[in-house]
């Protein structure tokens, strides 16, 4: 276990204990983390937290986003088209802060399966990167990822690339061990019109409040942080990036991370099927839909965050 004798956002050494939480989406019920909240920033942040050596033990293949056939049985092209329309609605955000062309150059970090980039290949010729520390959720279906530079590293693996246009980070960010150093990275790789856009669990939302320490944005011990408005910007702004939009929503349904929530409550197992709760899934979704359609005035559970380089050396 690593203890961190400072806030990863704004490097106080002024923090006390928060919460305790068990273990996530993981059979390891019993094992209880502690998250710390920082006086002075407002984050609430895992301390001690799981070595990175050791954070296989927690993405292995009954990780329920790894099996979507098995883990939703019949309704599985559903739970795809679902994915699909999230893509989408990520390609949207993208074009609302840069006009692609096939001269664009774009960056997922943490892309995983890189679904994001494939729909993104679809409607335009840019060069289209991704990045992941595992090439699970792409080194089986490569046909499917044609034309989409896919690489296995870190991000400073990439300081020697051209300069990039858009960088992505779709629920990266919260599993960042490092987030100011590779924020500072990132900009070896920028240049002064490049945009950032950042989408992260929301810890000022009304999911986080509801469920408390069952709340599924911990996702205990997979993500190491977790950011408010205000110590996010302050976060991006000691790493050298300026806020230009913060939106309190993002493109991932916040029923989502209610579902999930509830189902920690109930301490389900997480490695069974989840065919035979798709049906209610799908009832609580809808009759939730008048509340969650409040979240652009009030976070339901996610945000987004859009910057630009403070200045470029």
């Amino acid at each position: 276990m690593e203890y961190l004798t400072q806030c990863p956002a704004c490097n106080s050494t002024e923090f006390v204990s928060f919460i305790q939480t068990k273990a996530m989406m993981h059979p390891a019920l019993d094992t209880e983390y502690n998250f710390d909240l920082c006086n002075a920033c407002g984050l609430v942040f895992l301390n001690p937290r799981a070595n990175e050596s050791d954070l296989y033990q927690f993405y292995t293949g009954s990780y329920l986003p790894y099996r979507i056939e098995e883990a939703w049985g019949k309704y599985a092209s559903f739970v795809k088209k679902d994915q699909y329309n999230i893509d989408l609605a990520r390609v949207k955000r993208l074009k609302q802060h840069h006009e692609l062309t096939d001269k664009s150059r774009v960056l997922d970090v943490g892309c995983g399966k890189p679904t994001f980039l494939a729909c993104l290949r679809k409607i335009s010729d840019a060069h289209l990167m991704g990045l992941d520390f595992s090439d699970e959720g792409w080194i089986h279906n490569t046909q499917t990822f044609t034309r989409i530079d896919l690489s296995k590293g870190e991000i400073a693996d990439l300081i020697q690339e051209p300069a990039v246009d858009v960088i992505t980070m779709w629920h990266y960010l919260e599993h960042d061990y490092n987030p100011q150093e590779h924020l500072r990275q990132l900009l070896k790789i920028a240049h002064p019109k490049t945009k950032l856009i950042v989408e992260v669990p929301n810890f000022d939302s009304f999911t986080r409040r509801k469920f408390g320490k069952h709340w599924s944005g911990y996702h205990t011990p997979r993500h190491t942080a977790l950011y408010s408005p205000t110590n996010i910007a302050l976060m991006l702004k000691n790493s050298g990036w300026r806020v230009e939009t913060l939106l309190t929503h993002g493109t991932l349904h916040p029923y989502t991370l209610h579902w999930m929530s509830k189902m920690e409550q109930q301490q389900i197992d997480w490695t069974a099927s989840m065919e035979g709760r798709f049906v209610k899934f799908v009832m609580g979704m809808t009759l939730n839909w008048p509340l969650y359609k409040l979240q652009k005035l009030k976070s339901m559970g996610f945000m987004t965050v859009v910057a630009k380089p403070m200045a470029i050396e």
